[in-house]
């Protein structure tokens, strides 16, 4: 969407959304979705999207909502916390740039805004506090711009790309502005489904051309047996002139009379020799007719495979793609690696299972918390899974999960919420306050013959942390 395109979205809705209210907000992967409730149709939704995919930067409206997913993401929480129930002020382009500004508040209350920069291919999101203009926020990495700072908006560019409005004489400008890009969606979501199954018909491909030519050679090296059994039989008949330890030796052959050369193993006796040739042989003969049959059933399976590709790229449609999906499972299968034959039983774990030994949480501003499960694991999240300046928390003389902050310099909010989360998982769960130990975990030791999870700690600081219902739900609904 380019500017032209954005200017006439933010008038319309400007005009139709000033002072509705936010009723839900939902996320899903490079896109955030609001549903407003209008003073006008209070019975009914208005549903609006922020796309910031790489690809595409749109913002439109839509009668047909995504599902929301059932676990959100954490900067979704914090939107949920500030701006549910709020009304929308303002909504205002900037005048330099792709920047749309969204501002919500109440009559005595403070105001905040989200600032959607829709610019170049590293599209950023922003929620600050209007009043300070304080950074609560963000999606989208910006080393310059960070949690707790002020925000100051990008520099503006050197001049605007002017391009048409495509919607400029749209009769019904939301109806088309959801057909142009449910369209797009769906033809990508297309491309991603013929990607995907063209990379599996591929390998497939790659790997039956691999074997055909195994095949071709091992079928090879079988019709030769015929010559290595007659080799053999000429060195059976003389063995008795052939010397101990030798590597090859010249034998005239039956028919000819003409010397032939076999070449023999000299860490093995002669008639050891013998046998293992004679032996060989009969392996390679006995194979030959499974060996043509294999390469048969691999060459068509090959030249199935090739049709497939050209299937793939030839569908039209989502229905005529989704027709090939039994095809790729049929012939890719017998050429994918670790397929079970069966499935496994429920009840028996996995061998290659791999042991996570820690929850993780995100904090209010995405930072990873993660948390030891047992006494063993708590040694392994502390010794193993984290960096000597990342922050460690533990509660102070009870027994209870280590808790590490992915993080060097972590918010006082991050804190708070590691913190709680260490008083949670700890004999202090039900206390209605805790003393949490805070440090590094540079400056955690591990005990010389002490049971597991008892460490030894020096440079700690204590919080005294209280109840919170509300912020600890928020924390367990982030786990993954």
């Amino acid at each position: 969407m380019n500017y032209a395109e954005l200017q006439h979205v933010v008038q319309k809705l400007s005009f139709d959304l000033l002072h509705a209210r936010v009723d839900q907000i939902c996320d899903a992967p490079f896109r955030l979705q609001f549903a407003f409730r209008r003073y006008v149709d209070a019975a009914r939704k208005f549903f609006l999207i922020l796309d910031f995919h790489p690809s595409h930067l749109d913002l439109y409206p839509t009668d047909h909502p995504k599902k929301a997913p059932s676990q959100p993401q954490a900067f979704t929480m914090l939107l949920r916390k500030y701006l549910m129930g709020r009304a929308l002020t303002a909504l205002r382009l900037s005048d330099t740039d792709r920047i749309v500004t969204w501002e919500f508040g109440e009559d005595g209350e403070g105001s905040h805004a989200l600032v959607a920069e829709l610019t170049g291919r590293a599209p950023k999101i922003f929620f600050i506090e209007v009043e300070t203009q304080k950074i609560l926020g963000r999606i989208g990495r910006d080393d310059d711009r960070i949690l707790d700072d002020l925000y100051v908006p990008p520099p503006a560019p050197a001049r605007l790309l002017s391009s048409p409005d495509r919607f400029a004489c749209a009769t019904d400008f939301y109806a088309e502005l959801e057909r142009t890009f449910t369209a797009r969606d769906d033809n990508e979501s297309l491309e991603t489904l013929r990607t995907q199954a063209l990379r599996r018909a591929r390998t497939a491909q790659n790997r039956a051309s691999r074997l055909e030519l195994s095949l071709r050679q091992d079928l090879q090296k079988a019709r030769r047996a015929e010559d290595e059994r007659l080799e053999t039989d000429i060195l059976n008949a003389y063995a008795y002139k052939v010397p101990k330890g030798a590597s090859q030796v010249d034998l005239p052959d039956f028919q000819t009379g003409q010397p032939v050369r076999i070449f023999l193993d000299p860490a093995l006796s002669v008639r050891e020799n013998i046998d293992r040739r004679y032996a060989h042989c009969k392996r390679l003969i006995k194979a030959l007719p499974g060996m043509n049959a294999r390469l048969e059933t691999t060459c068509a399976r090959h030249a199935k495979l090739d049709d497939l590709v050209r299937s793939l790229n030839d569908a039209p449609d989502f229905p005529s793609l989704q027709a090939l999906f039994p095809l790729v499972d049929t012939l890719c299968a017998p050429f994918e690696k670790n397929i079970p034959s069966r499935a496994p039983k429920a009840s028996k774990k996995k061998d290659n299972d791999v042991h996570i030994p820690f929850k993780t949480f995100f904090s209010a501003d995405n930072t990873r918390i993660l948390v030891g499960k047992t006494a063993q694991d708590n040694d392994l999240l502390t010794f193993r899974f984290s960096r000597g300046n990342d922050a460690w928390l533990h509660a102070l003389g009870i027994p209870g999960s280590h808790v590490v902050v992915k993080s060097p310099s972590p918010s006082p909010e991050t804190l708070l919420d590691a913190a709680l989360l260490a008083k949670h998982y700890s004999k202090a769960a039900q206390a209605d306050a805790a003393d949490i130990q805070v440090t590094c975990v540079k400056f955690v030791r591990k005990i010389k013959d002490a049971p597991p999870g008892k460490v030894e700690i020096r440079g700690e600081k204590c919080l005294l942390i209280r109840k919170d219902p509300i912020r600890l739900a928020r924390l367990l609904a982030t786990e993954s």
